[in-house]
Order: C-alpha cells, then structure tokens, then sequence
C-alpha cells in the first residue's frame, strides 16, 4: 500500500508538471486588477461581438433574398410595360394596308379615308408607372449591393 501512494503521488506530479509546461492551456498573466478586468472585457466583447455578427449576417441573407426575388418581379413587369411606351406596330401595318387595298379598290372603303395612326407618346399613366417600376428596381438592386458587401466585410 506504501508503494502504491508513492507511486500515484510521483505520477500525479508528472502530469501536473507537463500541464504546466503545455502550450495548450493560457497561463495566467500575474495578477493584478487591471489584467482581470480586462480579461472579462475581452471575454464579454467577443461574445457579443460573435451575436452581433451572427445575427446581421442572417439579417443580410434575408435581405439579400427579398432584393433578388423584387428584382425580379420588377424587371418582369418593366419587361412586359416596355412595349407599351411605342406604338403598335401593328396599327401601322393595318392602315398601311387599307391604304394599298383603297389604292387598288376605291369602292372598298366609301365613307372612310385610310390615312396612318397619329400617335401622341405614351399616356401619362405609364410613364409615371415605369418610371417607379425603374427607381424601384434600381434602390432594389442598391440594396443587394449593400447587403453583399455589407456580408464581405
């Protein structure tokens, strides 16, 4: 039994002299109140600095999501008001064939005169209406800039 303390007692003071030579642990710097306090600053500043990254980085994704899926459904609609600002190409078709019809055949229109379309622009409606489809696409994709390099940095 006398052996066997000896024995434990040598062993324990092997392991505690190698912790104490191991790099894996922080050895404590000497002690002084200045060194504690600002180890708990530290402490306390990386974990919230670690919540507050974490918790933006979501926040951008979600961003990032919702300025993808708006632009999206902006371009679509400017996509499909686009041919609005112009006029119909199919209107002037139409006349100038009634023009070459009434050419070849005075009797076909007798009351009607076949002359082109006049055409004034774009109501004032759509232009109004693209013109906020556009700065909304455009604060939409600001916005997915931001939030991109907001994540790199």
């Amino acid at each position: 039994m006398c052996c066997d303390y000896y024995s434990s007692e040598f062993l324990l003071r092997k392991i505690l002299n190698v912790l104490e030579q191991s790099t894996i642990v922080k050895k404590p710097l000497p002690s002084d109140d200045w060194n504690g306090f600002w180890d708990v600053y530290d402490q306390e500043a990386e974990e919230f600095d670690k919540s507050f990254v974490e918790k933006y980085l979501s926040d951008l994704d979600n961003s990032l999501i919702f300025a993808g899926l708006f632009s999206a459904v902006s371009a679509t609609f400017l996509g499909t008001m686009l041919p609005n600002l112009s006029l119909d190409p199919g209107d002037t078709t139409n006349a100038l064939l009634m023009m070459i019809y009434h050419q070849l055949n005075n009797t076909a229109f007798p009351e009607q005169v076949p002359s082109l379309p006049s055409w004034d622009g774009p109501l004032w409606i759509i232009i109004w209406t693209q013109t906020l489809l556009y700065a909304s696409l455009s604060a939409s994709l600001l916005a997915a800039l931001g939030a991109v390099l907001g994540k790199q940095w």
